[in-house]
């Protein structure tokens, strides 16, 4: 069998860069070699680059994505995005491999630009019938004030990104004292705040994946932040020791069986593609849905390979799901 040209994508264009690089390193490090010859790819707003073994930088002609060694032009048969945030979550790159017929692996170009989207994909949440906290959207340019906010929203509420990812710029505020200055910090990392009324509640998350065509939805992890913000922070997200990981959660079998059939529900309905993790809190056994994310994080100790291990699957056995089924999907 012809060994497949893979390229994992890393980088971009936020604060997660860091995180993309760890995702990127360990899904290189884990992919099958026997099946595929595997090149990462930095993509950054200065430039393209391949990373070769020792760290040297080739240029990627960003005309047909492809790259040249030893006078040779190398072209990739799968683009194995694991860039968190934008241009790789946001759908960005995704409209860029479908214009090039690159097969890639995650959700498509509107699947991806809706979920990053906190605000549009909870609209579509509440139309589909699924629990939501009380939230509310301004751009930069309405200068929204206390008075504003608090007539949409009760404290206490996280103030957000609208457009982010790894909880940076997220802020629980409690009283309206810090609301402002918890909506500044919002602003300074994107032109739209997203305010979501708290929950008291279990968090819970559950990744699903696509298998021949089948959803398959992952054991849920219940997640106990140990930090001062309170919750699961960028600093209980990828700090050691920093936040509790759970799986499987510490919830009733029906309760989880429950938050599996929706992920899986969900998954389906937002036609989504690739590896997904869903994030949700639990309260008086309803479920509140909180975000998407389409390019989880998956560093050796990240969520979604925590839970395949659970049920026996390596994370090259993951990945090679993944790849074959974005090649299978588009006849290669």
């Amino acid at each position: 069998m012809k060994k497949k040209n893979i390229a994992v994508i890393a980088g971009g264009y936020s604060g997660e860069y860091v995180i993309s690089i760890d995702s990127a390193k360990t899904i290189c490090k884990n992919l099958d070699k026997n099946r595929y010859n595997v090149f990462l790819i930095l993509i950054i707003k200065e430039k393209w680059v391949y990373l070769d073994d020792d760290q040297n930088e080739h240029p990627v002609d960003k005309d047909d994505f492809s790259i040249t060694l030893k006078n040779k032009k190398i072209q990739f048969d799968c683009a194995l995005i694991t860039i968190h945030g934008s241009p790789g979550e946001d759908g960005k790159l995704q409209g860029y491999f479908e214009m090039l017929d690159i097969p890639y692996t995650t959700a498509g170009l509107l699947a991806s630009a809706l979920t990053f989207n906190k605000y549009f994909c909870k609209l579509l949440m509440k139309q589909w019938g699924v629990k939501t906290a009380r939230s509310v959207k301004f751009h930069v340019s309405e200068k929204p004030d206390v008075s504003l906010i608090l007539s949409s929203v009760n404290l206490p509420a996280f103030v957000k990104p609208n457009k982010g990812g790894s909880s940076l710029g997220t802020t629980l505020v409690n009283d309206r004292g810090n609301l402002m200055k918890a909506v500044g910090d919002a602003f300074n990392h994107d032109d739209e705040v997203f305010i979501e009324e708290y929950v008291d509640g279990t968090e819970l998350t559950c990744g699903a994946f696509l298998q021949k065509e089948k959803i398959k939805a992952l054991p849920v992890t219940e997640i106990i932040s140990k930090t001062k913000a309170q919750f699961f922070d960028f600093e209980a997200k990828y700090t050691k020791g920093a936040a509790d990981e759970i799986t499987p959660a510490r919830i009733s079998k029906e309760l989880t069986v429950r938050i599996q059939d929706l992920t899986a529900h969900l998954y389906n309905k937002l036609e989504l593609k690739g590896i997904a993790r869903f994030d949700y809190i639990s309260k008086e056994q309803e479920i509140f849905f909180l975000e998407v994310n389409i390019t989880p994080g998956m560093a050796a100790t990240s969520i979604v390979p925590q839970q395949a291990e659970t049920v026996g699957i390596t994370i090259t056995e993951l990945f090679t799901m993944v790849i074959e089924e974005a090649l299978h999907n588009t006849g290669y």
